[in-house]
Order: C-alpha cells, then structure tokens, then sequence
C-alpha cells in the first residue's frame, strides 16, 4: 500500500512526521491482524432539537487522538493530500462560499473542501464531513493538515452533542452546524481537537475571510 506523507511546515520539526509514520503503522498492522474497516461508532439522533450553546460546559477541546483511532483516519484520507483526489471523491472547496478560516489571536484553520454526501446525523473516524487545507503566501494549497467532523443542525435532533474520538462535538458560534476538528496531519500545540492551529498559517492576502468577507448577507 502506497501511503503519502505529508511534509510540514519547518516549524513544526520532526515530533510531527514521527507522529505520521506512527500512526500509519499502527494502522497498517490493525488491518493486518484483524482486517478492521477502521470505522467508529457514531452516535446517532433520537429526541430534541440541539442547543445553541458555542460548547458544552467544561469541554476544552484539549487532549490528543488515540493513535488507533488517528491511524484509521489518516489511511482513509492519505490520498486526500491531493486536492483532485479528494475533488474525485465528492469533496468540493467551500472558498466561494465560505472563505478561509483563521483567528489572529488563536491561529490558522485554511479552507475547506466539503463533501455534502456527508452531511447527515452519523459521524465516522475514516469519512470526515471537510478536508481542511493549509495555504501559502500566494493562495495555493500546501497541503492536508486536519479533518473536520460536522453533523447539521436540522440532522441532529438529540439533546446531547454528536461524540467521536472520545470528544463531545461543539456547536458553531455562526452557522447551524455541530463540529470537531481532528489535527491529525499537522500537530497543533493547543491541542488535537482545538478548532484554531498557531502552527498552521494565517490566510494569505487577497482571499475571503469567514465572519469578514463571506459568508455574504442575506438579503430580504
């Protein structure tokens, strides 16, 4: 099996790519022993509409992946470091849309490419809901650095957030959605499961920014 890996920032040394080729022979050797999918269990919706809190009440979003779980995720999405490989399986960028993610004060997100197949009440470790992107000084895509996990409002009709990974999802501070980031191909020093990344660059000049750019108002 062909794997790619992913070459980081310089900023982020060698933990990183050791973290890499650790979890992907972690992976290797689970889907040799016991031929797993490498799936995981989602939680499904049963009775109330969501609450609009930002995040549940004493939820950090610190800790890390369990490399298990980080090594199901990056085999499923190794080929994804190829933008057109993911355009090929239904992921879309959502530039236009929604343009590029950052908090100056926290860190850089990217861009994300959306598959809308998706976007329903279940939730798997191996079928991220967007790839999220890094790029580079001139707006081009330097590659894959995390996922992004995300149940729709109108999907979601449990009193409980969605969980994977161990993690409680969390609900966008703007737009109607659940969301977990999982940093699993850049490492992020706030945490794994941290929305913002300090190590991950800022937007470049010239493209949209989301809550200053896009998405535009609606009008009436």
């Amino acid at each position: 099996m062909a794997l790619f890996m992913y070459d980081h920032h310089p900023n982020q040394g060698h933990p990183a790519r050791r973290r890499i080729v650790t979890t992907l022979i972690v992976g290797l050797a689970l889907l040799a022993a016991c031929g797993s999918s490498g799936k995981s269990s989602a939680t499904t919706s049963t009775t109330a509409p969501p609450p609009t809190t930002a995040m549940p009440p004493g939820h950090d979003m610190g800790g890390s992946i369990d490399p298990a779980d980080a090594s199901a995720a990056m085999l499923a999405t190794a080929a994804f470091q190829d933008v057109k490989s993911a355009e090929a399986a239904g992921y879309a960028s959502s530039i236009d849309a929604l343009g590029c993610f950052q908090d100056p004060a926290k860190g850089g997100m990217g861009v994300h490419y959306i598959n809308q197949s998706l976007m329903d009440d279940k939730v798997d470790v191996t079928k991220p809901e967007a790839l999220v992107y890094e790029m580079d000084a001139d707006g081009e895509i330097t590659g894959l650095v995390a996922h992004e996990y995300i149940v729709p409002d109108a999907a979601w009709t449990s009193t409980t957030p969605p969980t994977l990974f161990g993690q409680s999802f969390h609900h966008h501070p703007t737009l109607p959605l659940w969301v977990l980031h999982a940093w699993l191909w850049k490492d992020n020093p706030s945490g794994d499961f941290q929305d913002y990344n300090p190590a991950v660059r800022l937007c470049p000049a010239g493209v949209p920014i989301f809550g200053k750019d896009l998405p535009k108002p609606t009008t009436t």
